[in-house]
């Protein structure tokens, strides 16, 4: 039986943010592979048609919400309009349209209680924490992974005690402006409150811990990959009288490790390129200068040119501070056959497993720098782990794999509707 599924995320390809914006895009593109009528509502950016089809995929480009979430005004702009938005245009699509599915990505939960008067099942995937988190990345007064339910009290103490706040470039107002502080909170209240309205996805082990800690059950349903987009760079051939190499992709914010890296490397005869934009940019680049380091940093690359980039590499480096949701950056180097060497924090602890990655605490630039040093002067391990990673991520992250659980779980959900007035 297929189905017809509206997709509803805050931003979709071309534009994209984060993982988030990756993963709805290859679910919705394989979704439509096994005949499902797809449809996607998402937010609308200047140059941007509003309605396009492509691969079986209907964009829809019609929310408003801030165009850079990084920014103080456009993120109070998105926490006041972003929820209204939906509902008025699921409302309007809904009257043209008839669906079996709403799929909420991220922060589009926070329209769940409204959507729901629609009684069409409503499922939503937890990819990231401002539903579970005020300043969405669970660090305790910016030192240590976050164990308790958080509070007004505890989040004006936290954010306070805090180096940055999330991706927030204006984090320096938030921390010292208490007109900010009932804005933020609220938000996230609201966000937590809605998980109460939707049959909930959690992308890791680590998150559905989370959403249990807090009374909500959820089923595991990982990122979609597209696998075969990688596989040209599996090469892992030792190159002679040749540099080990070494990949960063992230932001350039400390939760990322970024700096962390850059201490680990020091003096290693080896070359790392950092890819990515953010608050630390600046200071990285001048510390590489003054210090000599064996790095350069490059702007992001469009995901389609990402496969090239893992190609470049004969070590991925994913050094977080932070627990990530997931780990994308690990399955994307396992299947392109690459280890990782990777933060033993939150989700990455499920994606980079035994033989295919080393895991080293959080922070720790001995255990980082011996890592490296291990892979630096052993091919075969390097090529043994590579291997081992194309499989598994064949194996769990495939698209075909992932798309099988998610439409068992939207029909098991969907028949509980089907004999209500």
């Amino acid at each position: 039986m297929t189905m017809k599924i509206l997709f509803v995320s805050e931003y979709y390809p071309p534009r994209i943010m984060g993982g988030g914006e990756i993963n709805v895009e290859t679910a919705a593109k394989a979704l439509a592979k096994r005949g499902n009528e797809i449809f996607v509502l998402t937010s609308h950016h200047e140059g941007l048609k509003k309605t396009e089809t492509k691969e079986g995929v209907t964009v829809l480009r019609r929310l408003d919400t801030g165009s850079n979430p990084s920014e103080l005004a456009e993120n109070v702009k998105r926490s006041f309009l972003f929820s209204k938005s939906i509902v008025k245009e699921v409302k309007a699509f809904l009257k043209k349209e008839r669906v079996d599915i709403i799929h909420l990505i991220g922060a589009g939960i926070i329209a769940a209680q409204k959507l729901k008067e629609n009684k069409v099942p409503l499922f939503a995937t937890i990819e990231s924490y401002p539903a579970l988190c005020p300043k969405g990345d669970r660090i305790f007064h910016g030192r240590s992974e976050c164990a308790v339910k958080c509070s007004f009290p505890k989040f004006i103490s936290c954010q306070y005690d805090s180096g940055e706040i999330g991706k927030m470039k204006n984090r320096w107002y938030l921390k010292h402006n208490p007109a900010a502080w009932p804005l933020i909170y609220r938000h996230y209240a609201k966000l937590n409150e809605a998980l109460k309205h939707c049959h909930l996805i959690a992308i890791s082990g680590y998150v559905q811990g989370l959403l249990l800690q807090q009374g909500h059950e959820s089923e595991v349903i990982p990122n979609f990959l597209d696998v075969e987009m990688f596989a040209t760079t599996v090469k892992n051939k030792p190159r002679k009288n040749e540099k080990t190499k070494i990949l960063y992709l992230g932001s350039l914010i400390r939760s990322k490790g970024s700096e962390v890296l850059l201490e680990a490397i020091k003096g290693l005869d080896i070359e790392c390129r950092l890819y990515g934009e953010g608050i630390l940019k600046e200071e990285l680049q001048r510390k590489i200068q003054e210090q000599g380091l064996p790095a350069a940093i490059f702007s992001p690359v469009p995901y389609a040119e990402i496969p090239s980039l893992y190609a470049y590499a004969d070590i991925v480096a994913f050094p977080s501070l932070w627990p990530e949701p997931f780990g994308r950056i690990a399955i994307e180097a396992m299947a392109a056959g690459k280890p990782v060497i990777g933060s033993a924090i939150g989700g990455i602890k499920e994606t980079i497993t035994k033989g295919t990655g080393i895991l080293v605490d959080p922070g720790n630039v001995q255990q980082l720098r011996k890592a490296i040093e291990l892979l630096m002067h052993d091919p075969a391990l390097r090529k043994n782990m590579g291997l081992k990673g194309r499989r598994i991520a064949k194996e769990l992250y495939a698209e075909e794999r992932v798309a099988d659980q998610l439409l068992l779980m939207y029909k098991s959900k969907a028949s509980l509707y089907q004999n209500r007035p």
